[in-house]
């Protein structure tokens, strides 16, 4: 210690007493201990990938929060995931009200077999609806999409109309349909005559809404069921189409997940309210069509209706933002947006379609250099909430003080990460997660990685005064362009129309325009027999607005705008448009990692370009400066950065320096059209290649088996039932040596994301002597590393008072975290004391059984090694057994002392880690029974043992496998084989499961001594 770190009482040259203070009272920081992992699904957080949680409160901020299931509302534009209970979450809320060691979750999302498929939908990621459109055959199933316009004119002289700029079709809505046909039914657009029919149905045919925009639709199903349905594009109308149709895929008509009664062979899927607001199309007299949607010229692949095959991690199908481009540097007349720089783009970590539904990303605190030895600036980057606005701001995560130089500790990528993780399928016996990208920055955002420019991240000379100023926009989809000259036609019955109306009948054509629409276009007039019409129109998609002023919402300070994507209801509302989220699903899979410039039919360019170069500054006197963006202002020369000797520094002292960007093309890779993507029911082929079920769920499984990769002491797979992976989940345990798999039974209780029962009597299945019967063939595997309970319990979720079917594994994963915390791990997990499911061992509320079981019944599966979970009247609900897997008969046979020998081998392993490389002599064999000795005699004083022996290097207990060559002792040999060998004998500590009491009854007057 240097004479420096000394303070000397009466000064720094006097002499005097030294003094200096040493704080060695800090405890050591342990090592974090080995919890559980669970596998199953979650409303949010990265997917297929291993994530460590400490807390219940950090699992909900990671996963999100308990899911009970059949929440209804808008499925479609929810998402699917509060229709069936998500068991893991339940049990990750059992064992982490423990406390007693961090959880490991894996959530999946939908994955199929990277190599040759079985035929059939069922190995593919995704959905379909039952049938699909097909080119030029109308609307029998599929995508069905209606297009409003305002109502047209006609030109008396010419018969001439067009709904083309302001007036052109824009999409309203999607309909999805098994099969059967949607029409529209009202007034022919082109007749107003009292004589005139005013009630036309049909597809592809021009109807007129009423004058308030009311529209009807009839639509015929494929079971039957015929509906007529009025409906206005007013979301704060009763009448509004969401509130109208049904919007959930999983009422099907078979699907068997619902009474008959509700079932329904269409859904309505997407629509558009921020976008017919803009362009004044929720109210007043409308002019709609209804056409298919799907490519020209395409197979039935490329549609909206057919989504299978596209998996949630694989390219193309994560969610992202285009990419963030920085500012021209140029001449602004030869500006074009287009050829920006690009910078970066964010992507999210896996998180599915719930990306674009919940986050957006926002660039803010622009800064150029403030230093002459860097020309480099920085900026903020902010994860918002979708749904909030620029008036109440909701920071997810922030990032702050970033730079674009790769030099810098703040570069961007570092600071957020660009690791991705894929799947290495060939250079190791099972699949593993490995970097794509070798040596990529680590991820620290919990939510988004930054994929980097090549040149940027290369720091290329030119680019270092380079700002994220701008952003290419999501993937537009071409618009649809009709023209021609018609004449009369005849009706659908054949008849001629005579003089009284003209049918104009025509197929969009495929002319390399990328249409996505490929149904007859009818209307008619009133005009006489042989006369001509010309027709020509504009179909366009939608896209979410550009904010305008930096006064939109009536902000007190115009500076806390941010320009770029603007999702409130209208340009100067200060409420949140949902409808925004659905402009961000991709109507048809197969999209590229960059789609523009990539060639993708259907998509001709970006929905726009936003940079910060196009904001213009016009002085209004009665208010002073007032900033708003107009597209092209810079290469018009009339933007703030375009005008007399601005630059975008000039933009930045305004104190404009903030813009928005949004998430698109997530997917989840699962079937909408089930309450449980995930269930037993729909694994159908227990195969890779023939199921994307099955493949999910034992890629998670794989992910455990490494035990460098996840450290674990249990593994569950709440509510899954295949015998098969339920298996792989008890060899992963019995390979690693280390853990104990909790196992669910199948047909014990059927629940209702599986098949509907209209008798819920019928939702128990197998009886306790068929289970037990099962397990006497083999099912499930015999192993002390597995164990399996029966029957199922039911909870109480926290946040609605709904009552929950649990598969018993949530149940018990609780117990056994309870137990520990109470006791020690070698405790039996089971008993009134610690299996009191009632009083609350579980850690959640369980306030019954799905069946009561007998004392015969009890007795029938504990023979089997099943254990009971029983109801006892006045005792409550209590875990009556602690028997594995195993069946022969041995002290393994016990979870309580399984779960001992998986600690003991652990522990003393890492304990041996203590002398791995040091010398192979006495001293460090000493030094090795030092170090275990104390660790055994503290479980033997805590009633894990009852005895052992240790003897370390001895000749007399060397295994004949270890034996010498011929020639030398066998001491000498381990010692010239770097060897190191330790014998431990233990005895286990036993739970008392039986009780003998004797009771004698003797005659009065025999003394207690005889």
């Amino acid at each position: 210690m240097g004479i420096s770190s000394f303070r000397f009482m009466s000064g720094d040259t006097a002499p005097g007493v030294q003094v200096i203070e040493t704080d060695n009272s800090q405890m050591p920081a342990s090592a974090d201990a080995i919890g559980a992992v669970i596998i199953g699904r979650a409303k949010k957080g990265p997917a297929m990938v291993p994530i460590k949680v400490k807390s219940w409160e950090q699992f909900v901020a990671n996963f999100g929060d308990t899911v009970p299931g059949f929440q209804g509302g808008d499925v479609y534009r929810a998402g699917n995931s509060g229709q069936s209970p998500m068991y893991g979450t339940y049990a990750a809320k059992a064992y982490l009200k423990a406390n007693i060691a961090p959880l490991t979750y894996i959530r999946v999302l939908g994955e199929e077999y990277y190599g040759e498929k079985d035929s059939g939908d069922d190995p593919q990621a995704g959905w379909k609806t039952d049938n699909l459109l097909t080119a030029n055959e109308g609307t029998r199933g599929g995508a069905i999409g209606l297009w409003v316009a305002p109502s047209a004119s006609f030109d008396a002289e010419t018969i001439e109309f067009a709904f083309t700029g302001s007036n052109s079709f824009r999409l309203a809505a999607v309909w999805y349909l098994d099969g059967g046909s949607i029409s529209l039914r009202g007034r022919l657009f082109g007749t107003s005559s009292a004589t005139d029919p005013a009630d036309i149905t049909g597809s592809a045919t021009l109807i007129n809404s009423d004058d308030n925009g009311r529209f009807k639709v009839v639509i015929s199903g494929s079971n039957g069921r015929g509906e007529t349905i009025a409906f206005n594009l007013d979301d704060t109308s009763a009448d509004f189409i969401r509130k109208k149709f049904n919007t959930n895929p999983q009422l099907r008509v078979g699907g068997n997940f619902y009474p008959s009664t509700s079932e329904r062979d269409y859904w309505l899927g997407e629509t558009y309210e921020q976008e017919l607001r803009d362009a004044s199309l929720t109210s007043g007299n409308l002019v709609g069509v209804i056409a298919g949607l799907q490519l020209t010229g395409s197979s039935d692949n490329e549609t909206p209706a057919n989504m299978l095959g596209q998996a949630a991690l694989t390219a193309g199908s994560t969610a992202r933002t285009s990419w963030i481009v920085g500012q021209d540097q140029g001449s602004a007349t030869s500006f074009k947006a287009e050829d920006s720089q690009r910078l970066f783009r964010i992507i999210d970590r896996g998180h599915g379609e719930w990306t674009q539904r919940n986050l957006k990303i926002s660039i803010e605190r622009l800064k150029q250099s403030q230093s002459t030895a860097s020309p480099y600036g920085t900026f903020s980057l902010v994860v918002r909430k979708f749904g909030d606005t620029d008036n109440d701001v909701q920071v997810v995560e922030r990032f702050d003080n970033l730079t674009l130089n790769p030099t810098s500790p703040n570069y961007i990528a570092r600071q957020i990460g660009t690791q991705e993780w894929t799947w290495d399928t060939t250079t190791h016996t099972y699949p593993r997660l490995v970097a794509k990208i070798p040596g990529g920055y680590p991820n620290i955002s919990k939510y988004i990685r930054v994929q980097m420019d090549d040149s940027i991240d290369a720091g290329a000379g030119g680019l270092e005064t380079l700002l994220p100023w701008g952003y290419f926009g999501p993937p537009k989809y071409s618009d649809v362009t009709f023209s021609g000259s018609f004449t009369q036609n005849t009706g659908s019955d054949g008849t001629t129309l005579g003089n009284k109306f003209i049918i104009v009948d025509g197929y969009l054509p495929d002319t390399g325009l990328k249409a996505v629409a490929q149904s007859p276009l009818s209307s008619a007039i009133a005009w006489g027999e042989g006369a001509s019409i010309n027709l020509t129109c504009s179909m366009k998609f939608p896209s979410v607005r550009i904010r305008n002023s930096a006064s939109d919402g009536g902000l007190s300070q115009p500076t806390r705008a941010y320009f770029g994507m603007q999702t409130t209801r209208t340009a100067t509302s200060t409420r949140h448009d949902q409808s925004c989220a659905d402009v961000h699903r991709l109507l048809y899979k197969g999209f590229a990692d960059n789609p523009v410039g990539s060639e993708i039919t259907g998509i001709d360019s970006y929905a726009y370009i936003f940079t910060l170069d196009d904001i213009v500054n016009s002085s209004v006197a009665t208010s002073g400066s007032n900033y708003f963006h107009r597209s092209g202002s810079r290469v018009d020369g009339t933007s703030y950065t375009a005008t007399g000797s601005n630059t975008y520094k000039s933009l930045l002292d305004a104190g404009y320096d903030k813009f928005t960007v949004p998430f698109w093309g997530g997917s989840d890779g699962f079937n909408i059209r089930v309450p449980d993507p995930m269930y037993n029911n729909g694994i159908g082929s227990s195969t890779e290649a023939g199921s994307s079920i099955y493949y999910t769920w034992n890629k998670a499984i794989a992910l455990t088996r490494d035990p460098e990769s996840v450290d674990m002491n249990m593994l569950l797979a709440p509510g899954l039932t295949n015998t098969g992976l339920n298996n792989k989940i008890t060899n992963v345990c019995t390979n690693r040596g280390d853990s104990l798999g909790i196992v669910d039974l199948a047909s014990v209780y059927i629940p209702t994301h599986e098949v509907y029962y209209a008798d819920k009597s019928s939702r128990v299945g197998t009886t306790p002597v068929a289970v037990a019967n099962n397990r006497a063939d083999g099912t499930p595997l015999n192993s002390s590393y597995g164990c399996t309970f029966y029957p199922w319990v039911q909870t109480r979720d926290a946040n609605t008072g709904q009552l929950v079917w649990v598969p018993p594994s949530v149940a018990m994963v609780g117990v056994i975290a309870s137990s520990e915390k109470r006791t020690k791990l070698w405790f039996a997990p089971a008993g009134f004391n610690r299996g009191g499911l009632t009083e609350g061992a579980a850690n959640i509320p369980v306030v019954n059984v799905s069946e009561r079981l007998t004392s015969d019944d009890r007795d029938t599966l504990y023979a089997a090694d099943i254990n009971p979970i029983a109801s006892f009247p006045g005792s409550g609900v209590v875990v009556f057994g602690q028997k594995t897997l195993q069946g022969e008969s041995s002290a393994l046979d016990r979870i309580n002392v399984r779960r001992l020998m998986n600690y003991v081998k652990k522990s003393i392993a890492v304990l041996a880690n203590q002398v791995l490389f040091e010398q192979n002599v006495e001293a460090t064999w000493n030094n090795f029974r030092g170090l275990v000795d104390p660790f055994l005699s503290n479980i033997l004083t805590q009633h894990g043992i009852t005895n052992y022996e240790l003897a370390v290097q001895s000749d007399a207990d060397i295994p004949p496998e270890l034996l010498a060559v011929t020639g030398q002792t066998d001491q000498d040999w381990l010692i010239d084989s770097n060897i190191l060998y330790a014998k431990i004998k233990i005895q286990p500590a036993r739970a008392i499961e039986f009780i003998a009491l004797d009771f004698v009854v003797t005659r009065t007057g025999v003394g207690f001594n005889d």
